[in-house]
Parts: C-alpha cells; structure tokens; sequence
C-alpha cells in the first residue's frame, strides 16, 4: 500500500515539475484514484461480508450433513438434503456474482476515467509543443498514473476482505461474558444443612428473548427446596428454554432470578453449576474410555462411587458388552455405543456428581425402551431425593407419580399443579395430554396391522402372535 501510495505521488510531483501546465490534471486524476478506492470501501466491504456469510452457512450445512449422513440414507432424506443443499448454493453463487459485478465495474470505471484523464493531460501537452525528450518522459509517467492508480485500488479493495476475515475470527471475543462481582465474593457460605438439601428457585415475571423471538413469556414460579417438579408441554413450548435459564444460557429479557434468594448471576451462576447435575442427549461423550467419560466433570479421586451408579444407571450390561470394559474407548460422540446406551452414560456422569443440589432431566431417557425409562427415573429420583429436580419428559403418563406438573405452550406456563388435581379438569390441557398418549398406545401400537420384530442380541425374531403393549 505505501509503495503504491509514494509511488503515485511521487509520479504526480515528476509530471508536475516536467510539465506544470498539466500539473491540475495529474493531480485530479491521483485524487479520484484515491478518492474512488477509499469511497467503494464500505460498498465492498458490504458485499464481501454477504459472501463471506452464505460461505459460512454452506460449510455448516456439510459437516451437518457429514454428521447426520447415516440418518440422512436410513430416513431418505436426500431429496430434502438436495434441496436445502441448493438453496443455499444458489444464494452464495448471487452473493459472489455480486460482489464480482461491483469489483468489475468499479474496476472499470476508475481504469476508463484514469485512462480518460491520460489521454486529456496528452492532447494539452502535445497542443502546447515541446522537446522530444521531455513528451516521451511524460507520456511513460502519464501512462503509468493508471497502472499505479489500480495497483493502489487493488491493494484498497483486498481491506475490506482481510477486515471481515478478521471481524469473524474475532467474534467470539466479543461474545458477552457473565457478570462477575466487582469486589469480593460476597455470597455467604453455604451451611452443612444447605449442602444437603436443594435449592430455592425463584423466578419472577421472567421474559426472555433471543435473535429477535420471545422463547418464554410472563414466567412467574416457585420451586422449593428439595420438590420434584415435572415439566410438559409439545415441541418446542419453551421447556428446555425454562431449564436454560438454571443453567444460565438465556438471561432474562425482563425479571429476575434468585436462587436461595440470591441472584443468578456471577458467583452464583457458577456455583450452581457446580451444584447441578444435567442428563440431556445433547450431553457430549468424548473418544474416551468409559471410565473417563463416567468421571468427566468430577473432583479427582470421586471414583468410591463408580459400582454403585453402574447399578444404577443400568451400565452393567453396557459394560459387559465392552471388550475392553471400562477402559473402551467410547468414539467421538458415543458412536461406538447405541443411542440408549450413550444416554446411560449420560446419566451415570450426572450421578457420580457431589453434592448435586439440583438435578435437570431433559428427556433423559430417550432411546431406551418404556420399562427401562420407568426403573432409571425411579433411581434417579432416589439418588436425588434431597435434590429440587426438574423432568421435562414426553412421556406424560410417567409424570402421574410426581407431585408437581407445568404444562408449557407458547412460552407460557399454562398449568400448574398437582397431576390429579388436573385430571379432574374438564378443559385441562394435561388431561388433554394424558388422553391422547393413551389413545396412541391402546389404538395404534396394539393395532394388528403391525409387525411386532424383536432384537434380541445378535438375534431377529418376528412374533407370529398378537402381544399387549405394557
């Protein structure tokens, strides 16, 4: 940049002390080189990052696609594949056509005008007459204005693609970070009688929105210390989002949080954290061993406990199955285990966590058979019977033995009570969902129409015999 910059100066200097008469028109046509560069910056900068954006979006999609690949081909997923695939193909191939458009025309223009204003600083000087030697000089340093003219331009017009670059490496740094105390940590201690029992949850008129929509709305709720609290509703109600307050993923647009009548925020946040156990599919297992992943997140020598949450999280015919037992290596992700039998591990992780005051169980279960779903939250709600627990389930019948029900739809808690009191409403959207879990078990999965094929080990069987549903 600064060569190009002194060079087109300097050459200007050359043309106005060879030729002063055609030192105005030297130095306009530097000016609108540097002008036009510095003034299509923003316009390009606006482009790249449009471009720069679709490529991002397109590379997303294929490492989603890479990582859903099997479940792409086993549901036959292709077509819709193909078509999200080229809709975005399509979008990036505009924003480049843009972009390149612009970079041409600008280009163009600023060649055709230096060009333009050679051509004009030539006829004056030819029309005045004068040495050979001197025209010949001139005309070589007129004609390389231009050619310095775009080098400069080049050199303008690759800042606005360095400057995005950078502006997207640096956006994580400018995430918001959570608020720490100013001074020191002035959160009481938390007694031995408070180690033992759970939180007090109190949330008040929270609203919390993100990326423009409203994820929960007017959430006003009570947990006590120690209470076991159930959580429904349809995809995507907001009860995930409920759970994400706790854990500190969503701020509250409006309202507050207390946590034993604290703040949830800094200190407190962390603290809690460290007091929680979360059981989610969305829990990572790494390419670790068994043991390690087990023992993930734990204080270094918590392993006195590691038999007891095999048995409790139904790991022993996990284990067994394991060539290397607790050392096998899990895969990245849990791909070398089924789908239930990662969400075993997840559990048992959440189970070898001390001094959890509070348990999140966000469909906790999934991928494992009905039976084996009732028996784990049993145990779980054993373990942490102390523990105020959170259970977002869809499996709504599971729900009748808790003591507390919310039903979630649209952001808002639309119920809330004890699950009998429920059933005896008429227009109670919990009663609504317990009847058509029911109708789906007693109408459609016992209905004779479907084949009823076994997997048992290694073995495939096909029961020739109508069965009940438990």
């Amino acid at each position: 940049l600064a060569r190009a910059a002194f060079g087109l100066i300097l050459t200007t200097i050359g043309i106005a002390w060879l030729d002063p008469s055609s030192a105005p028109i030297a130095i306009l046509a530097a000016a609108l080189a540097v002008g036009l560069s510095l003034a299509t910056c923003p316009l390009l900068a606006e482009h790249d990052l449009r471009l720069r954006t679709h490529a991002g979006a397109l590379s997303r999609f294929y490492l989603d696609s890479l990582l859903g690949l099997i479940a792409i081909r086993a549901h036959g997923a292709e077509k819709a594949v193909r078509r999200e695939h080229e809709s975005l193909l399509v979008e990036w191939v505009r924003a480049a056509r843009s972009r390149q458009k612009l970079a041409v025309a600008l280009e163009g223009s600023q060649s055709f005008t230096g060009y333009a204003l050679v051509a004009w600083l030539l006829y004056e000087n030819l029309n005045r007459g004068g040495d050979a030697g001197s025209t010949l000089l001139l005309i070589y340093w007129a004609f390389s204005l231009p050619a310095l003219a775009q080098e400069l331009a080049l050199v303008v017009r690759q800042y606005p693609t360095s400057r995005n670059l950078t502006t997207r490496l640096l956006e994580p740094l400018g995430a918001p970070e959570e608020a720490g105390p100013t001074g020191p940590d002035e959160t009481p201690p938390i007694s031995y009688m408070e180690c033992n029992r759970g939180v007090t949850v109190h949330i008040q008129d929270v609203n919390v929105r993100a990326a423009g929509h409203t994820l929960l709305e007017d959430i006003n709720l009570i947990l006590e210390p120690g209470s076991h609290t159930a959580i429904v509703g349809p995809s995507g109600a907001g009860k995930s989002s409920l759970a994400g307050i706790l854990l500190g993923w969503h701020r509250p647009a409006t309202g507050r949080v207390l946590v034993d009548g604290l703040p949830l925020n800094g200190d407190r946040l962390d603290r809690l954290r460290k007091e929680t156990a979360w059981v989610d599919p969305a829990v990572h297992l790494w390419n670790r061993s068994l043991i390690d992943n087990l023992l993930y997140g734990t204080p270094t020598g918590s392993s006195n406990d590691i038999g007891h949450v095999i048995e409790e999280a139904d790991l022993r015919r996990v284990l067994e199955k394991l060539p290397d037992g607790l050392q096998t290596l899990l895969g990245e992700g849990g791909a070398l285990v089924s789908g239930g039998e990662g969400q075993r591990v997840r559990l048992g992780r959440a189970m070898l966590r001390p001094g959890a005051r509070l348990a999140i169980l966000d469909e906790a279960f999934r991928g494992l058979d009905r039976q084996q779903r009732r028996e784990l939250l049993l145990g779980a709600r054993r373990l942490w019977q102390n523990a105020t627990l959170l259970c977002i389930s869809h499996d709504v019948i599971e729900t009748l033995s808790f003591d507390r029900v919310l039903v979630i739809e649209g952001g808002r808690i639309v119920e809330d009570g004890h699950p009998d009191l429920l059933l005896t409403r008429p227009e109670s959207r919990y009663r609504a969902l317990i009847e058509t879990e029911k109708n789906v078990r007693e109408e459609l999965w016992s209905a004779t129409a479907w084949r009823r094929i076994n997997i048992d080990g290694s073995s495939v069987f096909e029961e020739m015999e109508e069965i009940a549903l438990r």
